[in-house]
């Protein structure tokens, strides 16, 4: 292979990983986040109706609702700035999103999210 016909252009490879993590982060996080906050304000409406019921999985899943929400609204920030900023979020390019893969996410998470905080507050 001779030297001199492919010239390497670092510059170039760092803005493309800088555009693809912009990506990752503020698209697919938002996209992540608002899945997740929909699924938390579902929680905590049926934790609101257990809790009025007198049953005891009422608080845990109000519980499980606040940190959920604070902590998608956390990953929610860069996509929201960069969706204030320049009216669209980042490309993601050919990746395909779908919310059935952020439903089933955020179903494992908040099933153990809701199994520790029963374990916390009824023991």
């Amino acid at each position: 292979m001779p030297f001199g016909q492919d010239n390497f252009d670092l510059q170039a490879t760092m803005n493309g990983a800088g555009q693809a993590l912009g990506a990752i982060v503020c698209h697919i996080g938002f996209e992540a986040a608002l899945h997740g906050l929909a699924f938390a304000l579902v929680l905590g409406l049926a934790g609101l109706i257990l809790a009025r019921r007198g049953q005891k999985f009422g608080r845990p899943l109000m519980a499980v609702c606040g940190k959920l929400s604070l902590f998608c609204l956390v990953l929610m920030s860069p996509g929201a700035i960069a969706l204030l900023v320049s009216g669209a979020l980042p490309s993601t390019g050919t990746f395909e999103i779908t919310s059935l893969g952020f439903i089933v996410f955020w179903s494992l998470i908040s099933l153990h999210l809701s199994a520790e905080e029963m374990n916390f507050q009824w023991f």
